[in-house]
């Protein structure tokens, strides 16, 4: 009798402590109907699928952002399913993103700018970029921080690519105090300390294709979209 009591006296506590953590964390689900409205830059198009978002590039496309109309934590977890499918596909998250360390409202490159002038205008903005499949441009994936055009923060790169067209991959992103990190599959690609972290910013989904002489244009789809944070 003695041990069933201490039992359910544990199973309380346990109860109340789950509870506790819960309660301490804060979750914003991005529905693909919340994310198609946010402000885009460039050619592309989206489509809303069922619980899925499909994003593709259009004729003229240089890439194509997806910017969230408001400024996230300093520090969050943001977790979501991803697939590319296209075999040009780059995908690419800015976070923390402001510009000239403001709240105000995101300004966007005229439409007539030229690709060099779309360039500096992102060099331009502090943000972390997180580019993790970008096989078609001959790159493996690599994580920087930008503070302007002439400083980066860091810039780490994989040894070879993580992703294939037409598989769904879970991507977690985290931000911690000084500590950032990218999961793939449960699998942790980059964990870097940054002894001067970004504050609150925006957050960017972006993918591109490939360019040239044969133009094959980006398509992925995006599902499963949470932001986690204290």
């Amino acid at each position: 009798m003695k041990n069933s009591k201490k039992a359910i006296v544990f199973a309380l506590m346990g109860a109340l402590v789950s509870g506790c953590a819960q309660t301490n964390l804060e979750q914003k689900r991005i529905t693909p109907e919340e994310l198609s409205t946010w402000q885009t830059f460039d050619k592309g198009k989206s489509t809303v699928n069922g619980d899925e978002l499909i994003v593709e590039e259009t004729e003229g496309s240089d890439g194509y952002f997806m910017i969230s109309p408001n400024l996230f934590e300093e520090d969050f977890t943001l977790n979501y399913k991803v697939k590319a499918l296209s075999a040009s596909t780059v995908l690419i998250n800015l976070f923390s993103v402001t510009q000239n360390h403001s709240d105000t409202a995101f300004v966007l490159p005229p439409d007539t700018s030229t690709p060099r002038e779309v360039w500096q205008w992102r060099t331009e903005m502090a943000h972390y970029n997180l580019t993790f499949n970008n096989s078609s441009h001959g790159i493996t994936p690599f994580f920087f921080k930008n503070n302007s055009p002439y400083s980066k923060g860091f810039h780490q790169s994989l040894p070879e690519n993580i992703m294939e067209v037409g598989e769904w991959y879970s991507v977690e992103i985290g931000k911690k105090e000084n500590r950032l990190w990218f999961k793939l599959n449960d699998t942790i690609h980059f964990d870097v300390e940054d002894c001067n972290p970004l504050l609150r910013g925006r957050l960017i989904f972006r993918i591109s294709g490939t360019t040239g002489e044969n133009v094959i244009f980006a398509k992925a789809v995006y599902k499963d979209i949470v932001i986690s944070y204290e």
